[in-house]
């Protein structure tokens, strides 16, 4: 059982980098940071026998918006850096 079958707005990265209003590169890229790294778990479900694979639950992102902002701005920061 994956966490999309447990509520929340599950959606893929591109719709939610429409939602945020930021470049959908750059979100699937944040999305596939947050797997790699395993941060922020419950905003994301990695799930292989559905498509997409991945996706995000914007209900999350906005009930704690707080942190992931600070999640992306220090991913940003460090892309910028590298």
């Amino acid at each position: 059982m994956s966490k999309r079958d447990n509520g929340g707005a599950w959606v893929n990265a591109n719709n939610t980098a429409d939602w945020l209003k930021q470049p959908r590169g750059q979100v699937r890229a944040f999305t596939h940071h947050l797997h790699i790294e395993g941060r922020l778990p419950e905003a994301w479900d990695h799930d292989e026998t559905r498509r997409p694979k991945i996706v995000l639950d914007q209900q999350w992102i906005y009930d704690n918006w707080e942190e992931w902002a600070e999640a992306w701005s220090a991913w940003r920061a460090r892309r910028v850096r590298d």
